[in-house]
């Protein structure tokens, strides 16, 4: 029985969990961000620079440059534990 719950439990978290790399609601002092879930393992650079240039272009903006990365699995997910943030801005301007 514990066995059983076991698998379930882990079947569970990892379902949960994506290899791809994912935007997080953007919210930071600094202004409008992006906040992208990823994986070094399993995503490049240019990756990761695409999805929040595409959430920073959603709202308007661009990406204006890198706030910071760090490892952060309990707010990303096993498999794309690592987060970067992209300050977005006004195409010309600084925010």
């Amino acid at each position: 029985m514990r066995k059983a719950v076991l698998a379930v439990t882990v079947t569970l978290a990892l379902g949960a969990c994506s290899s791809a790399p994912k935007p997080l609601v953007p919210d930071t002092p600094e202004g409008p961000a992006s906040y992208v879930c990823y994986s070094t393992w399993l995503s490049g650079p240019e990756e990761v620079r695409a999805i929040a240039d595409r959430q920073c272009r959603n709202a308007g903006m661009e990406v204006r440059g890198l706030l910071g990365q760090s490892f952060a699995p309990f707010k990303c997910g096993i498999l794309t534990p690592e987060v970067a943030a992209f300050r977005c801005g006004r195409y010309g301007f600084g925010y």
